[in-house]
């Protein structure tokens, strides 16, 4: 709405009006001079009075200011890039630099680039960032509004058991074996020599058996090839190679920089009453890293993993259940354990290691050595099966059981 402009009544609040100094040039005993300055004193001394500049203030509109909640109208006219010379197109005097001989006629109308809606200005859509819009907010982040597609998440982990669901070890077997491990540390890496590299790398590896172990009957038959025949007296027995199917200090692809797989099977003659699950007996194929207790099945302490044919769990330095993994072993079964190790991602990092099962020539199953795991979890603990110390070749059982492991390529079912 339109209002006229009235100065406000009276001085600005800060007004001084300002005093002239006396001109002139006289002497002071120059009487005319004493008069014409009392005169120029006294109208100095009354200040003059104050005058309202001329027109409305510069910050004064005709126009009311519209507020912030007010309507938005679009500001009249071109902006002050838009030059009246763009509204219409005169061609150039003359001929172009290029023309040579005759009368040149431009062109009709505008140059490509010149473009009629150039003329023309119009408005942008919408009012500026500045201007309130009547459109609601939008709603608060909802992160379950989306759900993620499950195909692409990993698949779940497998769930550790407290206690196995066929046979479990004596409590104070356990403790025992704990105690050893905390009294016997890890061997460190040892240098080998080319003889026992030779014997690694044609798969001349055999099985032994602890000291003063009853109740079993071994027989190495040829190379690479060890026969093994239990009772059912026989309690828990680990039975480990007598030399490293893997050797740290040649084979750790931190060190070499090219990938190891290192692999064994075992065939399954007998296992108890050939009942799978019934309990009464089992076998189960792994690795460990030396030393390690002779009364203890690999997978259940410290730098040892396995997979038990009794109940098809897989343990990784795990004295309670282990996890879901596999079904029991049957009779006439070849089953095989191996573990792939990979240059690391990152330098300076560990060796990936997939650790994987194959039963009757056929990989079924496998996990990352370095799955995640709960903070506070004390099992599964993979020092010492990371790469850097040498491992053995390890077969538990309990019970009366039979069963031949190979560990030359050329009789393996399964070819890695």
């Amino acid at each position: 709405m339109s209002e006229k402009y009235q100065p406000p009544g009276g001085s600005p609040p800060g007004y001084e009006p300002q005093r002239q100094a006396p001109t002139g040039n006289y002497g002071s005993n120059n009487p005319f001079r004493n008069g014409q300055a009392q005169q120029q004193q006294s109208m100095r001394d009354q200040p003059p009075s104050y005058q309202a500049p001329q027109g409305p203030p510069p910050q004064w509109n005709d126009q009311k200011r519209a507020g912030p909640d007010d309507g938005y109208n679009l500001p009249p006219g071109p902006p002050p890039m838009m030059h009246e010379t763009q509204t219409g197109y005169h061609p150039p005097p003359g001929p172009p630099p290029s023309f040579a001989g005759g009368d040149y006629q431009p062109p009709p109308g505008p140059p490509p680039s010149n473009s009629s809606k150039d003329s023309e200005y119009a408005p942008p859509p919408g009012p500026p960032p500045a201007q309130k819009s009547s459109e609601p907010a939008p709603p608060p982040y909802d992160p379950w509004m989306a759900v993620p597609d499950n195909a692409l998440l990993p698949p779940p982990p497998s769930f550790k058991q407290d206690t196995s669901p066929t046979a479990n070890a004596d409590y104070d077997d356990a403790t025992r074996g704990h105690t050893w491990i905390r009294n016997n540390p890890l061997w460190q890496p040892r240098q080998h020599d080319q003889q026992t590299l030779t014997r690694i790398s044609y798969g001349d590896v055999r099985l032994t058996t602890p000291p003063n172990t009853k109740n079993v009957s071994l027989e190495c038959r040829r190379p690479g090839q060890t026969h093994i025949r239990t009772t059912s007296k026989c309690t828990d027995t680990i039975f480990l190679s007598d030399i490293p199917v893997y050797a740290a200090l040649s084979d750790n692809p931190l060190m070499t920089e090219r990938a190891k797989t290192v692999y064994f099977e075992i065939q399954v003659l007998a296992m108890g009453s050939n009942t799978p699950g019934s309990g009464d007996a089992g076998i189960a194929i792994g690795f460990v890293a030396p030393p390690y207790p002779s009364w203890r099945l690999p997978g259940w302490h410290r730098a040892s993993l396995g997979v038990h044919g009794d109940d098809g769990r897989r343990y990784v330095d795990d004295s309670y259940g282990g996890k879901d993994f596999t079904h029991a072993f049957r009779r006439g079964d070849v089953v095989g354990i191996g573990m792939h190790y990979q240059i690391p991602h990152q330098a300076g990092g560990k060796s990936r290691c997939e650790v994987f099962y194959t039963r009757n020539g056929k990989r079924e199953g496998s996990w990352d050595l370095h799955e995640e795991r709960d903070r506070d979890q004390e099992e599964g603990d993979v020092t010492g099966l990371e790469g850097e110390n040498d491992l053995l070749a390890a077969v538990g059982c309990f019970g009366g059981v039979q069963f031949e492991a190979r560990f030359r390529k050329e009789e393996w079912k399964f070819r890695p």
